[in-house]
This record gives structure tokens, sequence and C-alpha cells, in this order.
């Protein structure tokens, strides 16, 4: 692995028991905002719980941060993960989410746990603490699992989708953390606006069928047209 590469993956086929969905492909992720786009049920969602260690690969091999990728054990406290699911309890408090999550990573090796308060402050979440997760808008769980997401200061972020449901306001405020994230770390998220992909990403990778096409704005312009047509050549 490159030095300055945060992730790779070398012939790399995700999937779940014996149905492939995607690969062998190869990539490698870098510092700086990574934008994944593909078709609906492309294998954008596999890729990434595949990368982060959520689910085994089917073959091929996947380094993160130096470590090779099998149960996700040796990184996942330095791997932040937000999917479509929320990992917050719905029937606990805000307030005992977060006291759950950093019970659970402190036991990870290595792990440092950035205190609740901090995390409090930052995400705006001091009206939401003694409140359930059950009752809150779409947008106010999204503030709250970035927080439970950011306990361990993760230098590799995964988001599938963070800005979808999100009112401008909420959505405005996410995208602007996806940079300052990517500002000191690598930051992979999926979406399906390509304006937003544009906006915020430097690097960009395309689900073709069962293969990855990785575009780069270091090595070459990228358009919306470029992407489309990428997106469409499998259609």
């Amino acid at each position: 692995m490159n030095r300055t590469d945060t992730a790779t993956a070398t012939a790399l086929v995700a999937g779940y028991g014996d149905t492939e969905v995607l690969g062998p492909v190869d990539l490698s992720l870098r510092p700086g905002v990574t934008a994944l786009l593909g078709r609906n049920g492309s294998g954008k969602t596999t890729l990434m719980r595949t990368l982060c260690g959520i689910i085994p690969a089917l073959s091929g091999t996947c380094t993160v941060l130096a470590s090779a990728v099998a149960d996700g054990a040796e990184v996942r406290s330095r791997v932040g993960y937000l999917g479509h699911e929320s990992a917050l309890a719905s029937a606990l408090t805000v307030e005992e989410n977060l006291r759950f999550w950093a019970d659970i990573t402190s036991t990870y090796p290595g792990a440092t746990v950035i205190p609740a308060e901090e995390l409090v402050e930052r995400f705006d979440l001091p009206s939401l603490m003694s409140k359930k997760v059950s009752s809150l808008s779409r947008g106010q769980r999204q503030r709250v699992d970035l927080a439970r997401l950011a306990m361990t200061d993760p230098e590799f972020v995964v988001l599938d989708e963070p800005l979808t449901g999100l009112d401008p306001v909420y959505a405005a405020q996410t995208r602007a953390l996806l940079s300052d994230w990517g500002e000191t770390r690598t930051v992979l998220y999926s979406t399906h606006s390509v304006p937003e992909a544009l906006e915020l990403a430097q690097h960009f990778l395309i689900v073709q069928g069962h293969d990855l096409i990785e575009l780069d704005c270091d090595r070459e312009a990228v358009t919306e047209a470029t992407i489309l047509d990428a997106l469409e050549a499998h259609a």
C-alpha cells in the first residue's frame, strides 16, 4: 500500500453468501473526499460494508490503515461508518445512546474516546440529550449518529448517502462537516446527486456493472457529463 493510501483492494469480490454483487475490483482511497456513485442496487452499500469489515469479502484482499480487513477488529476504532439504518437504540435517550457507544468503543484496542461533552457541543445536541431517539426528526437523529461516529475521531470515515432526507439546513451542515473531515482524513461517501459529488469530492468511484471506475480531479477534468456517461455505460 502506498504510504498516502488509506484503503486499498485487490481483486476484491463483494457480496453475500453465494451472490457476487461487485467485483473483482481494484481500488485505492487516499485522504480527501471520495464520492461513490452508482445506479440503485449497484452494490455501493455492499462495497462500503466490506471495506469496513462489517461483511467479509468473498475473495480478494482489502487493506485499511495498513491492516488487512477480515472481521474489522483491528481497525474498527479507526473507522467511522454511517449506514442507511441508524446505529442508535430508539427506546433510549440521546444521552443513554452516547453513553452506551462510549462504553463499547472504549473496549476497542488502542481506542481513544472523545468525551461526550465535546461531542454534544460540536454537534449541537444539548436540547436533545433527554429525548428518546424515537422522537427525533431525521436530521436530529443524523446529528446524533454523526456524534456517535466521531467518538473515536476516526481516520477513515464511510458514509452511505448521509444527506438523504435531510432538510436544507441540516444538509448544509453535513456537507460542511464532510468537507472539514476531508481536510485531515479520508472520507468515502455514496450519493445519487452528481452536482453534490462535484461540489464536495476530489475523487470519484463509479460502479459500472460489476466493475469500478476511478476518476480523479488531479488526473483529468471530471464533469457531470463524464460521470453520467460512466453511470449509463451499463444501464
